[in-house]
């Protein structure tokens, strides 16, 4: 008697993905999930696939998995080439991890390499308010520093930063940083600075200066 030899049916990527995809668009995040991790089983340096299962391993709670993929997209794409992709997925990974600073300073470093210095300025200050409202002081005045950095006396980083140092019990090197800001600005720029002034730290001092404009 012939016995024909069984064959696994090969792996199919592309209908893998397609498959993820479908599972991902209705919120069938643990089917996506597994289906992801199976294209990622056959080809651990996927780049588009660890983009598009991280953001789901961070809404599941698996941080380190989605950490993982975060920068295994990043760095892919990276060394394709493909800058715009890689700060896209960079994008996601602060909005998942804003505590995760040297997320913030990969968006900061490849805008400035970019010739886009406003821009890393922009996302710095907006990492840095972010981890002000989050309490996460410490971590916000980094940040915030490194915006501080590329661009001092930048109005929207300072008053952040302003307030990661009261938050964090330091009030008088909090005015301290918005007399600096108020004396080198003019306008909006500088009521505002007199006016956080009192508010973090009210007294005869800051009133004095809030009222002098």
């Amino acid at each position: 008697m012939a016995w024909t030899k069984s064959r696994s049916k090969p792996f199919d990527r592309t209908a893998t993905v397609i498959a993820a995809d479908r599972a991902r668009a209705r919120g069938r995040r643990k089917k996506a999930i597994a289906l992801y991790r199976e294209v990622l089983a056959a080809k651990p340096d996927d780049a588009t696939v660890h983009g598009k299962v991280a953001p789901l391993l961070a809404a599941s709670g698996e941080r380190e998995q989605a950490l993982a993929s975060f920068r295994a997209a990043a760095s892919a794409h990276l060394a394709a080439g493909f800058t715009d992709r890689a700060l896209a997925v960079l994008a996601q990974a602060t909005e998942a991890y804003p505590e995760e600073e040297p997320f913030w300073e990969d968006v900061a470093r490849l805008q400035v390499a970019r010739g886009r210095r406003a821009d890393a300025v922009a996302a710095l200050s907006r990492g840095g308010a972010r981890l002000v409202a989050r309490k996460s002081y410490g971590a916000a005045e980094r940040v915030l520093r490194r915006a501080g950095q590329l661009e001092p006396w930048h109005p929207e980083t300072t008053f952040a930063l302003a307030r990661a140092l009261a938050g964090g019990g330091r009030r008088a090197d909090a005015v301290r940083l918005l007399d600096g800001l108020a004396a080198r600005s003019t306008g909006r720029p500088r009521a505002a600075a007199r006016r956080l002034a009192l508010r973090l730290a009210p007294g005869a001092r800051t009133l004095w200066h809030w009222l002098r404009g």
